[in-house]
């Protein structure tokens, strides 16, 4: 037996084999100690996640399919984070995949990014596990500001989802990081939240015009003052000259305008 499967045995063992509902975790519950005085300060958050038993997204690097999971144990000693099986199920997920793990809190988010190190299977067991980050900690779910776009002057944008003809819309606002737009008329059937657009176009101006793949993050009907769908998404592969140019226009647009302003929670539920 090689040196890390006695690792990943002896950690299962200690951390997961006895982490079932019934049970208590093993962690957290020594000789009458508070759970919290096990976690260093930095891995308060994920206890939080994990006391309560909250759901997580889980994105698989490489795939546009959104799943769910739950935090088993902490296993602060050996830098593991133990994860149950996800949701819905599959059949893809190995060790050595990357995976992003986020939760949503009152307009923050919580992200972590890491590779799977074991897979609970290999121990006769569920779920799997991931490297420990040094810090965990949640951040406005925005980092760029968004500049709103004028209704007086709309600028058209151009998306096409996976198996769909070009949809046009109207750009409502837009950051360094993605865009909000509406369409016309209901567009739900053809929207999944993760799902890639392989099409995201707008032209600012002369200068500068936006070629790119993106992502959905947050869909929605709107009733006024017409029936519409709003559709807010994430760049993707967007060229880095093209972002700072987006960048340095936004900051003019401020001094000029006066329109950015601070983010906002979004909606990601359709309604």
């Amino acid at each position: 037996m090689s040196f890390l499967d006695k690792l990943f045995k002896k950690s299962f063992r200690s951390s997961v084999t006895h982490q079932t509902p019934e049970l208590k975790n093993p962690l957290t519950e020594q000789d009458g100690i508070s759970p919290e005085s096990h976690i260093p300060d930095q891995y308060l958050p994920l206890w939080e996640l994990l006391k309560q038993r909250q759901l997580l997204e889980v994105k698989i690097t490489g795939a546009s399919r959104v799943y769910q999971s739950m935090i088993l144990a902490i296993d602060v000693e050996r830098g593991l984070l133990w994860l149950d099986d996800l949701f819905p199920q599959q059949h893809i997920l190995d060790a050595g995949d990357e995976i992003t793990l986020r939760h949503h809190r009152n307009g923050e988010q919580l992200v972590i990014r890491a590779h799977i190190v074991a897979m609970g299977s290999t121990y006769n067991a569920s779920g799997f596990a991931i490297t420990l980050p040094e810090f965990v900690y949640y951040m406005p779910r925005r980092s760029s500001p968004r500049y709103i776009i004028g209704h007086q002057s709309p600028l058209s944008v151009k998306i096409r989802t996976l198996g769909q003809e070009p949809s046009y819309g109207t750009l409502q606002d837009i950051s360094t990081g993605g865009l909000r737009l509406i369409i016309a008329g209901n567009m739900l059937p053809y929207l999944r939240h993760g799902a890639l657009l392989p099409m995201c176009e707008v032209d600012i101006n002369d200068e500068l015009q936006i070629r790119c793949r993106a992502r959905i993050c947050a869909f929605r009907i709107g009733r006024s003052p017409y029936r519409h769908t709003q559709i807010s998404v994430e760049f993707i592969d967007m060229e880095e000259e093209t972002r700072t140019a987006l960048a340095r226009f936004l900051r003019e647009s401020q001094l000029v305008h006066g329109k950015l302003y601070a983010p906002q929670s979004t909606n990601t539920r359709a309604a």
